[in-house]
């Protein structure tokens, strides 16, 4: 037959490997996305865009970052928004260097941090509103914005 020893570790073995597996399946996603494509690639100061992001775990911790696709049309060498999630609004400039972009075909990728430090998000869902805050009431040539939300994992990948 074999030895009785070398099957009770084989048996182990598998039960372990297979805990494993079941915790690394059932952990929840690491990060939540939501992407708006504006219509004629244009977005007029008073469409103010209303995200709703799921939190994939309300124990965690949350970095935040803004990805903003332009095509050719658009003017500015910065784009200044206004952006809640909670509380009072902020308004935030970023600058628009197309060195820095993702080239995607004829467009231009951009992703900028929200915030340094992380939230908290102790709610299912998080309410994200943003609106441009240019100097004309409607721009061209954006394409889409988009939100996500990642799980802060202290410097680690």
């Amino acid at each position: 037959m074999g030895n009785p020893i070398f099957k009770i570790h084989k048996v182990k073995k598998m039960f372990f490997r297979s805990l494993f597996l079941a915790a690394v399946s059932c952990a929840p996603p690491a990060a939540s996305h939501l992407q708006l494509n504006l219509p004629d690639r244009e977005w007029d100061r008073f469409n103010r865009l209303e995200m709703v992001l799921p939190v994939p775990d309300n124990t965690a911790r949350y970095k935040t970052s803004l990805d903003v696709r332009l095509s050719g049309d658009y003017a500015h060498a910065y784009l200044s928004l206004v952006v809640a999630r909670s509380g009072p609004a902020d308004t935030l400039w970023f600058s628009l260097d197309p060195d820095k972009a993702i080239r995607s075909g004829q467009f231009l990728d951009y992703r900028f941090d929200l915030d340094t430090v992380g939230f908290y998000a102790h709610t299912p869902f998080c309410n994200w509103r943003l609106s441009h805050n240019m100097p004309e009431r409607t721009l061209h040539g954006i394409v889409s914005v988009g939100l996500t939300m990642k799980k802060d994992r202290h410097g680690q990948r």
